[in-house]
């Protein structure tokens, strides 16, 4: 123990504890008040069905992650069943235990007030908030990160303090360490480089050669996981949305900071990194529980967050695109123990009374994020769920065709295609209905499909004989802009006009410093009849849907669209400009109109990283004879 320097009081261990245990809490409230989004649809597929672990071992070869966490969801809803509630507790579970295993674990190299601090700081985290009800991996990569950094310092306590081989400690590092590895594939990084770490900084000749062995032993399960996996995905890893460039990486980086701090703690940690510098310059100590241990952990968790970064940007240089923050993330509990080092380095001691206004406006800066807590009640994931429940109650729509617009980021593969209308879109529509995704360019007729011309005309042709009239449904890969402009390419279809397109809106709900803020993620498109005449805004005539409690709370506004004409230049270049009436009523009733002139793109470009917009990008050759357009606001500047 360092006598020198006292520990921060542990008054402000009960505090921060308190703000951490209120985390905890909120991770139990409102499992089901999200419907599944489309990641969590894909563990659905995994694990529905009755093949055993065989099939589950199938299924999960053809995504990128390894099968373990497969294994376990697929036992635990053999008995617990699979509604959003019981999918996603598994994870709330494992993101409390991941903070109490990361507690007792640092408890010999970290003060009780800075491993409350750590513990709070990652309870009120976007990333820990999100997957402590996400049916996902990573609420399991939390418990085994933080089991790796316990294992590990209890390793290297007990290699330091007895001669004889540490067996025990051995069978269980190696046993978590493959269990980890075959979680998430950043876990099997961030093995590596403890083991490496361990490997460096342990003496014994007989206890290196035990860990080469266990490293060599984790490497070689997971090449043969791997190569059948690449064998078998049918994901196209090179053209995902992952990417190499350098801004990229940057991006995911500071994303994944974002993840680890809200923007207030941020503001809390750069005070403490501006208090350790000032104290260094002053030629002050630091207080540590204890040297030698403290300064060993510190090195531990500085080289594995920096190894598999570092590692991650060469696996996607080298092999293929995956770095990104969430990947990052499964190793969060590395950043735990640093946060908790800072605050017993450099934090407020709290026994003079500057220290202790001090130390209050730090649990009131890092509190504040309960306020959040609230919006574990709202619609927090893509609104699957509500807005099947709109199309299973539209008149007249029962058992028939339910057009959908294909994720088209994950490709457009035949396997993805039935993918996507069978365990995605239907997922939450009643058993039965037929569905078929689309993409994009096929509803606009950019790439011409056979069958969706009368399909789209006759569905129109019900809007004013009360048959069905659902267009298409879109929920993943499509935000409200995109969502408008499939709008407008709907509208001007044969068949579809003179009626009116309407696009009714399904919103979730995001942070935003400590307000929720409502985004539309989800949209429906039917035909209605068209604009009464003479009328200055033409009221909307829409089938009236009334939705459950739990999903009435995703609706959002209406927005219609009226084709009106097209003009077309006589002259060369030859183009077409689309000319559109737009009205949005929100929940209000209050109603905005506006005209909008679109120029026509027919071309056909192929989807890809740098041509991933529901429209097609002007400069891609043969779609456009024209420059580039003019933003808007820069319109004045060009003429």
């Amino acid at each position: 123990m360092n006598h020198v320097v006292r520990a921060p009081a542990r008054w402000q261990a009960a505090v921060y504890g308190l703000i951490a245990l209120m985390a905890c809490a909120g991770a139990f409230a409102g499992l089901s008040a999200s419907s599944l989004w489309i990641d969590e649809l894909f563990t659905v597929y995994v694990i529905h069905h009755d093949g055993g672990l065989g099939e589950v071992f199938r299924r999960a070869l053809t995504d990128a992650h390894p099968p373990l966490y497969y294994f376990f969801e697929y036992a635990w809803t053999r008995l617990a069943g699979l509604s959003e509630t019981a999918l996603r507790l598994p994870s709330a579970v494992f993101a409390v235990a991941s903070l109490f295993i990361f507690a007792l674990g640092t408890r010999r190299v970290l003060s009780h007030t800075a491993i409350a601090f750590a513990c709070a700081v990652a309870g009120v985290s976007a990333f820990w908030f999100e997957q402590s009800q996400n049916a996902r991996s990573y609420g399991l990569c939390l418990v085994l990160s933080s089991s790796l950094l316990a294992i590990a310092l209890a390793f290297r306590r007990r290699a330091q303090t007895r001669a004889d081989f540490p067996f025990a400690h051995w069978m269980a590092l190696s046993l978590l360490g493959l269990i980890a590895s075959l979680t998430h594939a950043y876990l099997l990084l961030a093995t590596g480089m403890l083991l490496l770490f361990l490997l460096l900084s342990l003496p014994s000749w007989r206890t290196r050669g035990a860990l080469v062995a266990t490293g060599l032993l984790i490497l070689a399960f997971n090449v043969a996981y791997y190569r059948m996996m690449v064998q078998a995905t049918q994901l196209d890893l090179h053209n995902s949305w992952f990417s190499t460039s350098g801004s990229f990486f940057g991006q995911q980086i500071r994303d994944a900071l974002h993840g680890l701090m809200q923007r207030q703690v941020i503001v809390v940690t750069v005070l403490l990194i501006l208090s350790a510098i000032r104290l260094k310059m002053l030629g002050k100590e630091y207080f540590a529980c204890d040297e030698q241990d403290t300064r060993w952990a510190t090195g531990l968790a500085t080289f594995v967050l920096i190894g598999i970064t570092v590692c991650g940007i060469g696996v996607s240089l080298a092999v293929a695109p995956s770095l990104s923050d969430r990947n990052l993330l499964s190793c969060v509990p590395f950043a735990w123990l640093l946060v908790g080092r800072l605050y017993d380095a450099a934090g407020p001691r709290g026994y003079t009374r500057s220290s202790v206004i001090i130390a209050v406006l730090a649990m009131l800066m890092v509190g504040s994020y309960l306020c959040r807590l609230p919006g574990r009640a709202l619609p927090r994931r893509e609104s699957w769920r509500a807005s099947a429940q709109y199309i299973a109650q539209l008149p007249g729509c029962t058992s028939q065709l339910v057009p959908a617009i294909l994720p088209y980021h994950f490709g457009s593969s035949p396997y993805f295609r039935t993918l996507a209308a069978n365990d995605f879109f239907g997922y939450y529509l009643p058993p039965g209905t037929p569905t078929r995704a689309y993409m994009p360019a096929e509803l606009a007729a950019r790439h011409p499909v056979q069958e969706l011309p009368p399909l789209l005309a006759s569905r129109a042709a019900n809007a004013e004989t009360g048959g069905c009239g659902l267009l298409a449904w879109g929920v993943h890969d499509i935000d409200e802009p995109s969502a408008l402009k499939i709008a407008l390419d709907l509208a001007r279809q044969p068949g579809v006009a003179p009626r009116r397109v309407l696009l009714q809106q399904f919103i979730d709900y995001h942070p935003r410093y400590l307000r929720w803020n409502a985004v539309p993620e989800a949209f429906v498109y039917l035909a209605i009849p068209p604009a009464t005449a003479g009328a200055r805004v033409a009221p909307q005539v829409a089938p009236e849907v009334h939705l459950d409690k739990r999903n009435a709370a995703a609706v959002g506004d209406r927005v219609v669209v009226q084709y009106l004409s097209t003009y077309a230049n006589p002259t060369q270049p030859v183009y077409q400009v689309d000319l559109y009436a737009i009205q949005r009523w929100n929940k209000n009733h209050a109603v905005h109109q506006d005209f909008l002139a679109v120029h026509r793109l027919t071309c056909d470009a192929p989807v890809s990283k740098s041509n991933w917009g529901v429209w097609p990008d002007p400069a891609y050759p043969g779609c456009s004879p024209l420059p580039p357009p003019t933003p808007a606001r820069n319109s004045g500047e060009s003429l």
